[in-house]
């Protein structure tokens, strides 16, 4: 496949919804299914969305017994469980070539293959525990360096070490080594940060600003679907895979979610024949971009959200995005910080302070919330010498853990 050239999407979405109407043990008996294998005509939109709960319940049915021997070898993967119960994910061969196409497509722009040294910080395995470094020259000649390891001191002696211009890692982790060289003194060699996995901090897009030489661009991808979108190097804004599948934004009433509102992620992926998706719902939330069109795409995302729990609910039961201006965090000496909904009513807001002797007040933690958010919460600061991850590693930088029943939908959320 050609990644300059714009295939057929008509074509390809047919030929999937056809493969999922009658291979697929989960779709072939639904409505639209038997209408497809009839010869019926029918929009993408008509079709029910698939629950990420429903996919994650029943996996195997969403396997297709019959993949087309063209499409190569099957490959399993592991989602990382940061929804409670991890899935068996399949792909097939053909899948994964036009997700790397479209995934360097989207990077093109932010010149990857300059870079001759480039280093990646992942979370420890089983197979490579902490403190593993792998090595691989890639095509384009560039050293690539991995290290699993969780440890932000580890993570910075080792691109200080292998002098890497390119950085890819968490957002967590890629904020803990920038925060870290700038109370050390030290300039990093980094030209460009590359960032998955997580929804990123405003901190660390605060710091990179700062810095004039480096810049970051963040990528949105799920095992499920592959790549996603990816923030564009002329706008800023995340422009979606749509050579590798179809991405809608959708509100409460399924309708395409107006510019500056939240909407639900809906995901059909084109090309995986070994577990056809259909109007996969991810379970995370994006800001539609309200600003100037881009010539890259038709469609421009502010900001990726990420899941209703990382969404706020007022004391109303209204949701609110929680936020907190990195501008003001860097006044009050905060290190890093993480916001905990517990009740409609209270929020947790640890902290890590610049001087471990520091401590944040009551009132000025409340005036930050107050002033970043919206009055009406209790808020109860508790300094912490390590902030929480979940259980899967992954780092949540505000985590809502009211009942989800709670209050109206999140996506009539606005944005703050």
């Amino acid at each position: 496949m050609d990644s300059a050239l714009k295939p057929d999407l008509p074509k390809l979405l047919a030929a999937m919804l056809a493969n999922a109407a009658g291979c697929s043990p989960y779709y072939r008996d639904q409505a639209w299914a038997k209408g497809v294998r009839q010869g019926t005509s029918i929009a993408l939109k008509d079709i029910p969305i698939t629950p990420k709960s429903v996919v994650r319940a029943s996996t195997q049915r969403f396997y297709n017994p019959n993949v087309p021997p063209s499409e190569g070898r099957i490959h399993t993967y592991m989602t990382s469980g940061s929804t409670g119960q991890p899935m068996e994910v399949r792909h097939t061969e053909r899948s994964n070539k036009i997700s790397v196409f479209e995934n360097n497509r989207l990077l093109r722009g932010w010149n990857i293959p300059e870079h001759r040294f480039a280093a990646v910080v992942r979370n420890p395995t089983l197979r490579d525990p902490q403190g593993t470094i792998r090595e691989l020259r890639q095509q384009s000649g560039t050293l690539l360096r991995t290290l699993h390891s969780g440890d932000v001191q580890e993570a910075f002696d080792f691109i200080t070490r292998t002098g890497a211009s390119l950085l890819y890692s968490g957002p967590q982790m890629a904020l803990g080594i920038l925060q870290h060289a700038s109370t050390s003194g030290v300039t990093l060699p980094l030209r460009l940060i590359v960032t998955v996995s997580e929804v990123v901090p405003e901190q660390l897009r605060a710091i990179v600003s700062e810095l004039p030489t480096c810049r970051m661009v963040d990528k949105y991808s799920s095992i499920e679907t592959g790549i996603i979108a990816t923030q564009c190097s002329s706008c800023g804004a995340y422009h979606p895979a749509d050579r590798l599948s179809m991405v809608e934004i959708l509100d409460d009433g399924g309708r395409p979610a107006p510019a500056g509102k939240l909407g639900r992620v809906i995901v059909t992926p084109l090309y995986n024949m070994a577990m056809p998706l259909v109007r996969y719902e991810t379970g995370d939330y994006a800001v539609v971009s309200a600003g100037p069109p881009c010539p890259e795409s038709t469609l421009s995302l502010d900001r990726i959200v990420g899941r209703e729990r990382n969404l706020f609910k007022l004391p109303t039961g209204e949701p609110i995005m929680p936020w907190v201006d990195p501008k003001r965090a860097q006044m009050l000496g905060l290190q890093q910080y993480k916001l905990i909904q517990r009740t409609l009513s209270d929020i947790e807001f640890l902290y890590i302070p610049v001087d471990g002797a520091a401590e944040l007040a009551q009132r000025q933690a409340q005036d930050v919330i107050d002033r970043c958010m919206a009055p009406g919460f209790r808020v109860i600061p508790i300094k912490v010498s390590e902030l929480p991850r979940a259980a899967s590693g992954k780092y949540l930088m505000h985590e809502c853990l009211v009942a989800a029943t709670m209050g109206p939908s999140p996506a009539k959320a606005q944005q703050s």
